[in-house]
C-alpha cells in the first residue's frame, strides 16, 4: 500500500472570465517510508497539487488516497481530523504560534485532540531536529531555520504516514536550507513517515530519492536523484525540454 496516491487529478479554475487548467490528469504515488519531491516552474500547478493531496481543495476529477483511504467526498470535519492525525503539512511560512514555546508548538496537534503528546515522543522529536536546548524558547525568538525545524517536528508529532512540505526552504538562506534538508532526511530515516516535498530548487529536491517533474499541469517525467544536485538539475532540464 502506498502512503499517498494521486490518480488522474484534474483541477480547473475560472478567473476573470477565463478558464485555467491547473492540473490535467496528474498521477503519482509515494510508497510507505519513501522520500519524493515534485519540481516545476512557477505556474506549473505545484501548489494546487499539494492542496488537493492534503484535502484542502477537492479535485474536479480523479482521486487522492492516504494509506489506501480516499479523501474525495469526505466531510470537512473528517478531513480536518485526518490531516491532524494521518498526515503532517509544512508550509513556507512556519505558522507557529509566537507566544508558545518550541515544545508547546510541537505538541499542539495532540493538544487539539484533547491529548498530551507523550514526553518520550516530544524529547525524541526535539533531539532529531536539534532543538532540545531551545525547548522552552518562545517561537517568536527563533531564527528562521529554527522555526522551520520546529514546524517539521510538529508535523511529525502524531506519527503520520505522510508528510507534505510546500517550498519549506523558500524563506531560508542556503545554510539554513541545507540544514533543514538534512533534518528532513534524518526524520524520514528515523521515524519512517513518507515525505513529498514541493520545490523548484535542485539542491533541495536532491534530498529526496525520486523527483516528479510537473509542467503545465501534467507530470512530464520522473527520475532518481542519487542525492546529487547536479544530476537533479540536468534531469529536470531534460524533462522540461
Amino acid at each position: 500500500m502506498n502512503a499517498l496516491q494521486a490518480t488522474d487529478l484534474v483541477k480547473t479554475f475560472h478567473v476573470e472570465g477565463r478558464t485555467v487548467e491547473a492540473l490535467r490528469g496528474v498521477s503519482l504515488a509515494v510508497p510507505q517510508g519513501a522520500f519524493h519531491a515534485v519540481m516545476g516552474p512557477s505556474g506549473s500547478g505545484k501548489s494546487t497539487l499539494l492542496n488537493l493531496l492534503a484535502g484542502l481543495l477537492p479535485p474536479d476529477a480523479g482521486d487522492v488516497s492516504v494509506a489506501g483511504r480516499s479523501l474525495v467526498g469526505l466531510p470537512d470535519r473528517t478531513l480536518t481530523l485526518l490531516r491532524r492525525r494521518a498526515m503532517g503539512i509544512v508550509f513556507q511560512d512556519c505558522n507557529l504560534i509566537p507566544t508558545l514555546t518550541v515544545a508547546q508548538n510541537i505538541a499542539l496537534p495532540a493538544l487539539l485532540d484533547g491529548e498530551k503528546l507523550p514526553a518520550e515522543r516530544l524529547d525524541r522529536l526535539l533531539g532529531l531536529v536539534g532543538l532540545a536546548h531551545r525547548r522552552d524558547q518562545p517561537a517568536d525568538r527563533l531564527s528562521g531555520g529554527e522555526a522551520q525545524r520546529t514546524a517539521i517536528a510538529r508535523a511529525f508529532a502524531r506519527d503520520p504516514g505522510i508528510i507534505l512540505a510546500d517550498e519549506p526552504t523558500g524563506n531560508l538562506d542556503s545554510p539554513a536550507a541545507n540544514d533543514f534538508c538534512a533534518t528532513l532526511t534524518r526524520l524520514n530515516h528515523a521515524l519512517g513517515a513518507a515525505i513529498l516535498l514541493i520545490s523548484h530548487d535542485p539542491r533541495v529536491a536532491a534530498a529526496a530519492d525520486v523527483v516528479h517533474v510537473l509542467r503545465d499541469g501534467r507530470i512530464v517525467g520522473d527520475f532518481e536523484t542519487a542525492h546529487d544536485p547536479a544530476r537533479v538539475s540536468a534531469a529536470y532540464l531534460g524533462a522540461m525540454a
